[in-house]
């Protein structure tokens, strides 16, 4: 049983100083792959992804929604005469756990759909409805047509803070970050942005940009793509001064990840 040091990051992200994602490393023994643990990187120069600094600091709304799923279980789930509190109970937190994972899966599904879309490669027909309301929402809130290339997909890069990303979609004038969500239009069209939204673009915004400097900086937005209602989604874009507040937060919780950890990886142009 590896250490809690040893056991790898929530999502197992991890970059290079070039922004690519380290996804697998050879076990010691050779005997096959495993997930890269905080030891990897640190002996590898390795930096943790933007979604693990972002992990540092509660969710309410992910919080929210996982306990709406759980009493949603235990109305559903039924209760045998035998059943101790802990069987039931265990049951419950099982379905709740699968409901999580389903619409996780689904998400990841939808949103390599929008990807291989973008990318001008075949996707999964079952998610037309999915790409073409996506791309037509695009087409409706981002002017690109002064641009050669509009569009550049799961762009992988990496900050001289120490921390590495991939932006779902970016152009010379925007970022774009996709969110699944369940609901029709409607509940699409009341949703909001929140703290670690802001956080993600701002961070991935500030990375980009050294990557390929820009004369403005790119306006940014969260499309929200509907899990459970095919063409339905919505734009929400976020100001600038949500921008600079999520950038600073983000950096204050790097500053603490990599002081808990005591790891900051030693690259290039580091303060």
């Amino acid at each position: 049983m590896p250490t809690k040091a040893e056991r790898p990051s929530e999502g197992g992200h991890w970059y290079d100083q070039h922004g690519n994602q380290i996804g697998e490393v050879e076990r010691a023994k050779g005997d096959g792959m495993r997930k890269p643990t905080l030891r990897d990187a640190r002996k590898n120069n390795w930096g943790p992804g933007v979604t693990t600094i972002i992990g540092c600091a509660a969710a309410p709304g992910l919080t929210h929604w996982k306990q709406q799923q759980a009493v949603l279980s235990a109305l559903r789930i039924y209760r045998y005469v035998n059943d101790t509190d802990e069987e039931w109970m265990a049951r419950v937190l099982e379905d709740a756990a699968k409901i999580a994972k389903d619409a996780a899966e689904e998400g990841t599904r939808i949103h390599a759909a929008i990807e291989q879309f973008y990318r001008e490669e075949p996707f999964d027909k079952n998610y037309r409805a999915h790409v073409y309301g996506v791309s037509e929402l695009i087409k409706e809130n981002c002017d690109t047509s002064e641009t050669l290339h509009p569009w550049l997909a799961e762009t992988g890069v990496a900050h001289p803070w120490g921390y590495g990303t991939k932006a779902d979609l970016h152009s010379e004038a925007w970022v774009l970050d996709f969110k699944g969500r369940d609901g029709n239009q409607d509940v699409m069209d009341n949703l909001k942005t929140y703290e670690s939204h802001w956080m993600q673009l701002a961070a991935t915004r500030q990375a980009l940009d050294l990557k390929v400097p820009t004369k403005h900086k790119k306006d940014c937005a969260i499309v929200y793509v509907s899990r459970t209602h095919p063409s339905c989604c919505s734009f929400v874009k976020v100001t600038e001064e949500q921008l600079e507040q999520g950038l600073a937060m983000f950096k204050a919780q790097l500053d603490y990840w990599q002081a808990k950890n005591r790891h900051k990886p030693e690259w290039e142009g580091n303060d």
